[in-house]
């Protein structure tokens, strides 16, 4: 069957999209990359990838490989590190993924601290909503991941980072906002709010707190991208529900108010997640020390200073 050489030579080709470019990248002359190629689809059976005029591009079955694939090369790399133990340095790939409303505080200083702590560390930060993060380290598209979650699903591990209270965020000035006092959530589920769609982190905390209430949140806008989300918010087009903390970051902070939520309050639970199946590699390891000091920076007694 396929040696480790092949699978890292067809994941070459899958990133790159190209046989050229990633026979330009791995020092591999194009045929002898188009017969590894040959050779894997022989011994898979199936066809792995189609050839289109904007490149070549996996097919069905040759996602699944390059996901087993990308997984079982990490492990070998993972366990390189465990036999060196001690005596390895930091050095290799690490893929870390970070929520967009952790992101203006966490990226940046991370990328800081392991480009002046460890420079053989080739750092991938990948930003998205919330509700990817879980599936992107349990499928190993990432090593790591920050995530909102208090209870984790069956294959991840978690170490606790830092608690949050979750705040109404309107248009300053609205006559809900002025007071700037508590609402209650059956109040709240009655504004016409704009959400992320499931499975974001803010979006399960609402239909949970709704779940509480026995009635349903008045959603009347779907929208996965934060900043649209705050835009919309400040024009006065509804009202949404995020951190402090995030609400109060960036150019339209002035434009809105923020009230913290009751009966039942909406806290969540920011935690460190990685697959319990494959251990840390050294580099990845690494990254996870330095994101625990970036946040001890910005948090106090479990919540953020």
């Amino acid at each position: 069957m396929a040696d480790l050489r092949h699978l890292r030579y067809f994941l070459g080709i899958v990133e790159h999209r190209s046989l050229s470019r990633a026979a330009e990248i791995l020092h591999v002359a194009q045929p002898a990359l188009s017969l590894h190629l040959k050779r894997l689809e022989a011994e898979f059976g199936c066809r792995l990838l189609h050839r289109t005029t904007r490149g070549v591009v996996p097919t069905e079955s040759g996602l699944r490989l390059a996901r087993r694939a990308q997984a079982l090369l990490e492990q070998m790399t993972s366990l390189a590190d465990e036999v060196r133990g001690g005596q390895a340095v930091p050095a290799g790939p690490a893929v870390i993924g970070i929520p967009t409303s952790l992101a203006t505080i966490l990226t940046v200083p991370l990328v800081k601290r392991v480009r002046e702590r460890f420079p053989d560390i080739r750092l991938k930060v990948v930003e998205a909503l919330s509700g990817h993060m879980q599936d992107w380290v349990l499928s190993g598209a990432v090593d790591l991941a920050v995530v909102f979650a208090a209870q984790p699903p069956p294959g991840l591990a978690t170490e606790f980072l830092v608690r949050e209270s979750l705040c109404l965020v309107g248009p300053q000035g609205a006559g809900i906002m002025e007071s700037h006092r508590p609402i209650e959530m059956d109040r709240v589920l009655d504004l016409p709010l704009i959400m992320p769609s499931r499975p974001h982190g803010v979006r399960e905390e609402l239909e949970r707190a709704a779940t509480i209430r026995r009635r349903p949140p008045n959603v009347v806008v779907e929208l996965d991208g934060l900043d649209q989300i705050k835009a919309l918010v400040a024009d006065g087009i509804g009202y949404t529900i995020l951190s402090q903390r995030f609400a109060q970051h960036g150019p339209l902070a002035e434009r809105l108010d923020t009230v913290l939520i009751r009966r039942p309050e909406i806290e969540r639970v920011i935690s460190l997640a990685h697959a319990t199946d494959r251990p840390l590699s050294a580099a990845a390891g690494a990254v996870r020390g330095q994101l625990l000091e970036v946040i001890a920076v910005h948090t106090h007694d479990g919540r953020w200073n």
